[in-house]
């Protein structure tokens, strides 16, 4: 054996096991992910990065005994997903606590968290109601709440497909409806300067939506139900990772 050939073996007996335990431990890490994923709840690489590159310099280091390696990975899956619960937690609130909530700011659910709470006519707009936040910035559980209120959950509509009593007129499709009632709620009831602003919160909302007095409570409880089903499901989805 030359000179070379054994610079090779050394470097492949001396490196070759921290090479496998990098390939392990990145296949934890994406199977993490994807277990996530399932579950409806998702992750970004920039969520794990910091591990995934703490991970591959520590095991990377000359030496390092098996036991620590064992005890490193349960750390960083600890810690990845701690930091992932904290992150992806949605909460459940009580009637006085989505009154006095800025529905002007997003929910930050999921259309798999939607799909868990649409029932009736609201069936299959998750999608709608999701990228009306994603455009608009509003809460989409509120809009979704408007809709359920008045409509009887997407099943008596005021107008053609239109699920929110919002005008007169009737849309093309109840997606559309979703679009254009966010929008307005947006930027004239939700957005300081806005033509019918008085406020952030449902009751604001109700001063210029409705005539009713008690429509912000109905319109409250409904998303306390939303938020209390979708904590329940994210809260059984993360316990099962730890």
């Amino acid at each position: 054996m030359d000179d070379r050939e054994k610079t090779v073996y050394v470097i492949n007996r001396k490196y070759g096991r921290h090479f496998a335990k990098i390939a392990v431990l990145t296949v934890f890490i994406l199977a993490l992910c994807a277990g996530l994923f399932f579950a409806g709840i998702y992750v970004t690489a920039e969520d794990i990065r910091s591990d995934a590159a703490k991970a591959s310099r520590l095991l990377t280091e000359e030496g390092a005994a098996s036991a620590r390696d064992v005890n490193l990975a349960n750390a960083l899956r600890t810690s990845t997903v701690n930091r992932v619960i904290n992150d992806k937690q949605i909460p459940a609130y009580t009637t006085a606590q989505v009154m006095a909530m800025d529905v002007s700011k997003p929910s930050g659910v999921t259309v798999a968290d939607l799909e868990l709470v649409t029932t009736g006519g609201l069936v299959g707009l998750e999608e709608a109601f999701y990228q009306a936040e994603q455009d608009y910035g509003i809460n989409c559980l509120f809009v979704m709440a408007i809709a359920a209120h008045e409509s009887a959950n997407g099943t008596m509509c005021f107008a053609s497909n239109n699920m929110f009593g919002y005008g007169t007129s009737g849309f093309s499709s109840k997606a559309e409806g979703i679009d254009v009632v966010a929008g307005a709620l947006a930027n004239s009831y939700l957005s300081p300067g806005g033509s019918l602003y008085s406020g952030k919160t449902i009751s604001d909302v109700n001063k210029k939506y409705a005539a009713s007095t008690t429509w912000d409570d109905k319109v409250a409880r409904n998303m306390v139900s939303y938020y209390a089903t979708i904590s329940k499901s994210r809260s059984a989805a993360l316990d099962r990772l730890k």
